[in-house]
C-alpha cells in the first residue's frame, strides 16, 4: 500500500487528482492533501500537479525531493516545455507522469516509482529523444529489462536476483507487462517486442 501526499497550491486540484485515485485504495492511499505546502508525514510519493505552476514547478520540485518526509517525487503535468524533462529529473523527480494517461496507468506508474524506478510517460521520452525496447507499448525501462530476461528463459527468482529486487516486484512487472503489450504468456510478452533491434542490448543491472 503506497502512501501518497497530492500536492498543488490549489484546494480543487489536490481535490480532484484525489478523486481520481479513490477507486484504487487497495493500491494507493491519499494520506494527505499538500496546499501550498509540504507533507507533514512520512509518505511514500509526493504527487506533485503543476498546474499554476511555471516550468513544471521545478523548484517545487526540488523542495519535496529533499524533503526528508518524502520518499519520492512524481511530477504530474499536461505539457513540458523544451529541455525541461532533464531538468525536472535533476531537480530530484523520481516520475514525470503525463495527465493524458489513465488513472489506472497512473496507479502503475505510482507503483514502478515506489519500487524504486523513475518512470516518465511515453510523450515525454519521445521528446527527449530517450527511449527503449518496448517503450513505445508504455513498457518502463525496469519492465523492458524483465522482458529481455523472460526472452532468456529466466525465471522469476533468477530475474530477482539479476535486478536486485524482490520476486514479488518481478511478478507485479510481469502483470503490467502483460497488460500493455496484451499477451497472455511470458513467450507471447518477448514476441511483442523482439524485433525491436535494441532488445539484446538494453541496460540490465548485475
Amino acid at each position: 500500500m503506497l502512501r501518497v501526499a497530492v500536492v498543488n497550491d490549489f484546494e480543487v486540484v489536490v481535490h480532484g487528482v484525489a478523486g481520481m485515485l479513490s477507486p484504487f485504495r487497495d493500491r494507493v492511499r491519499v494520506v494527505e492533501f499538500d496546499v501550498e505546502s509540504n507533507p507533514e508525514q512520512l509518505i511514500d510519493i509526493a504527487l506533485f500537479d503543476t498546474y499554476g505552476h511555471a516550468r513544471a514547478g521545478v523548484d517545487r520540485v526540488r523542495s519535496l525531493a529533499t524533503d526528508e518526509h518524502v520518499g519520492g517525487v512524481a511530477v504530474y503535468t499536461r505539457s513540458l516545455p523544451p529541455g525541461q524533462l532533464d531538468v525536472v529529473l535533476a531537480a530530484g523527480a523520481h516520475g514525470v507522469l503525463s495527465k493524458s494517461i489513465s488513472a489506472e496507468t497512473l496507479v502503475e506508474a505510482l507503483a514502478a516509482i515506489g519500487a524504486g524506478e523513475v518512470v516518465v510517460s511515453p510523450a515525454f521520452r519521445t521528446a527527449r529523444g530517450s527511449s527503449w525496447p518496448g517503450s513505445d507499448l508504455g513498457l518502463t525501462l525496469r519492465e523492458s529489462e524483465v522482458t529481455a530476461f523472460l526472452g532468456e528463459g529466466r525465471s522469476n527468482r533468477e530475474i530477482a536476483d539479476a535486478l536486485f529486487i524482490s520476486e514479488h516486484t518481478v511478478k507485479s512487472h510481469l502483470k503490467s507487462i502483460f497488460q500493455k503489450t496484451g499477451a497472455a504468456s511470458r513467450t507471447q510478452a518477448v514476441a511483442r517486442i523482439a524485433q525491436d533491434p535494441g532488445f539484446r542490448r538494453i541496460p540490465r543491472a548485475g
